[in-house]
């Protein structure tokens, strides 16, 4: 080998090392991912938008075809990075994804985009997805002859605008049964519906559950469980008003087996749907003929009674009017316009904002403070108020008694008070306010006086306190400036700390998930993320194997370990096997993951 070759040869070796040492980042691009591309009328699918290096993304703006509705179910996308070594080379992968929901509204053939997304200056563009919206399967009309129906009911179909109807939901499930046609007793049917690909429309996700038996076309009968779920809604606005349609969505069960705890999980499901049209209830306006001009909107039926306390009093002083509208609905209710009412306007002097009252019982009190001009015997005149009757659907007029009052003259040399206008503006919500002679005098005239009777000695007990504490503040801050260095420079440390906060933390927030499947679900994630943190291990998904492996390698007992990965592994079936819904005890699966997590971290080497 020549002189120069050596030198050329490790020359090439070195630019080898730097090109495969070099990180590099994977194509940029967004793309759209749906669960399915076909879906039935009324049918829900999840998806997500995944931004990848692109940086961070501005909100995209998605235009939904005629016939599907598109929503962004989180404006804040979630971001995750990775990092690969493949062939001595390592590549970087940063994601930010949005979670969508997909509604198929009426059947046909569509295609979604391109979506465009901005980020980093730039524009970037999903391919079109096609998606298909077909025909609701044809149901049998015989409720008996369904595995699952769905019922649903509006009373009344029509009312007038700020009433309420009420929309009743009943979801009727056949209990399941084995091959030899007994029927498995299982605790909630609904837990196999699945709750993203199904639509209740305006309905609580509560229901109180009844069983029935039904019979079915060809004469048998077949035990039932019926979810019934009710929704009181105000129509808020004149014209039509849509309730539904309701889509249900479930994995009928097929096949079980016995679960970690004992409880039957499904094995085999098969897609079952059930639709309710949807129900348009009229909402109607007032009449504009026979209008009253004091009509301020409400709608029901009221009474009307009215007290001024009190009843004699000084001129220049007010008279509190109290006006009480009995009956229902209060929401909304506003109160008689005053400076509509002519003659008490010509007798007294009031503030002329509007009213707000407040809700007493099952009446809602207005009240107001008014200042008579005149001394002498006086009246405050009736006060009218007008609303419409939905059951006559006529106007009524109601009108309040006169009430008489004295005011007498004002005594001589009487301070002067404040006007109504100063007395509405001082005080908010317009109550009367009570002008008070002198206030609180000061003990001591003399400022020289207010220290002279004080010792400023200090005991030796306080001296001696003082001079204690401040070694030991001196220690404490020590202390506390040395935690924070190692918690900022030892990353494995500050992972080690907050392991076990974090995971409770999330054990926290899994049980307040709805479905049985995303609380477990949630628990087993708290878990691996809490053995990832405690030992250190890069984040990201652990397989119950590796969490196996990671405990028996921190010398905690075996079967220890396999107790915790059978659990997983039951969070992985219910998590992903469709169908599997129900099988575990959140309540009982987050105490024993927090005694497993506290075992951890106390015993673990």
């Amino acid at each position: 080998m020549t002189n120069y070759q050596k030198p050329l040869r490790l020359l090439v070796v070195l630019l080898a090392s730097a090109c495969a040492s070099r990180v590099t980042a994977q194509e940029a691009g967004v793309e759209l991912q749906l669960e399915s591309n076909t879906l039935e009328v009324g049918e829900v699918v999840d998806g997500q938008l995944v931004c990848t290096n692109v940086g961070q993304p501005q909100l995209p703006a998605i235009q939904a075809p005629d016939g599907l509705e598109i929503q962004i179910v989180s404006p804040n996308p979630a971001q995750f990075s990775q990092m690969s070594i493949v062939n001595g080379r390592r590549s970087q992968k940063v994601t930010y994804t949005y979670s969508l929901r997909v509604v198929g509204k009426k059947e046909g053939v569509y295609t979604i985009g391109p979506i465009p997304v901005a980020a980093d200056g730039r524009t970037y563009q999903t391919s079109p997805l096609q998606v298909t919206v077909q025909k609701a399967a044809e149901s049998a009309q015989n409720e008996g002859d369904r595995l699952v129906f769905v019922r649903m009911t509006v009373e009344p179909r029509s009312l007038y605008v700020t009433q309420s109807f009420t929309a009743t939901l009943i979801i009727g499930i056949r209990k399941v049964t084995d091959a030899e046609g007994r029927v498995v007793e299982l605790d909630n049917l609904l837990e196999f519906v699945d709750g993203s690909g199904s639509d209740t429309s305006v309905f609580p996700r509560r229901f109180s559950s009844t069983e029935q038996w039904m019979t079915d076309s060809s004469g048998k009968r077949h035990p039932y469980v019926l979810h019934r779920a009710s929704k009181e809604v105000r129509a808020e606005q004149v014209g039509p008003f849509s309730v539904g349609p309701v889509f249900i969505k479930m994995n009928y069960p097929t096949a079980f087996r016995r679960g970690f705890f004992g409880r039957l999980e499904a094995t085999r499901s098969r897609k079952e749907t059930a639709r309710a049209e949807a129900i348009v209830v009229d909402v109607k306006g007032p009449p504009e003929q026979g209008r009253p001009a004091d009509f301020a909107g409400a709608i029901g039926q009221y009474t009307l009674s009215v007290e001024a306390k009190p009843t004699r009093v000084e001129h220049g002083r007010p008279v509190t009017l109290s006006i009480a509208i009995g009956g229902e609905p209060l929401e909304g209710l506003a109160g008689p316009d005053l400076s509509r009412q002519s003659e008490l306007a010509s007798r007294f002097d009031f503030a002329t904002d509007e009213l707000t009252g407040d809700v007493e019982g099952r009446a809602k009190v207005f009240r107001r403070a008014v200042f008579p001009k005149q001394p002498g015997e006086q009246t405050i005149p009736p006060l009218t108020w007008s609303f419409f009757d939905p059951k006559a659907e006529a106007y009524v007029s109601l009108s309040s008694k006169p009430i008489p009052i004295t005011v007498d003259p004002r005594a001589p040399g009487g301070e002067p008070l404040p006007s109504p206008m100063e007395l509405a503006q001082s005080e908010p919500n317009g109550k009367p306010l009570t002008v008070l002679s002198g206030g609180i005098a000061p003990n001591y005239v003399d400022p020289r006086a207010v220290l002279a009777d004080q010792s400023l000695g200090v005991s030796a007990p306080v001296a001696g306190g003082f001079l204690t504490i401040w070694p030991l503040t001196w220690a404490a801050i020590a202390l506390t400036v040395r935690h924070r260095r190692r918690v900022t420079n030892d990353t494995g440390y500050a992972r080690r700390r907050r392991a076990k906060s974090q995971a409770f933390d999330g054990i926290h927030r899994a049980l307040r998930h709805e479905q049985v499947s995303q609380k477990l679900g949630g628990l087993g994630h708290a878990l691996t993320g809490f053995i990832c943190d405690r030992f250190d291990l890069p984040p990201g998904e652990m397989t119950p194997q590796e969490v196996h492996a990671v405990l028996t390698a921190h010398r905690l007992d075996s079967t220890f370990a396999d107790e915790v990965a059978t659990f997983l592994e039951s969070c992985d079936a219910v998590r992903y096997a469709p169908g599997i819904f129900g099988a575990l005890s959140p309540e009982e699966a987050a105490a024993k993951t927090r005694r497993w997590i506290a075992e951890i971290d106390r015993n673990a080497r």
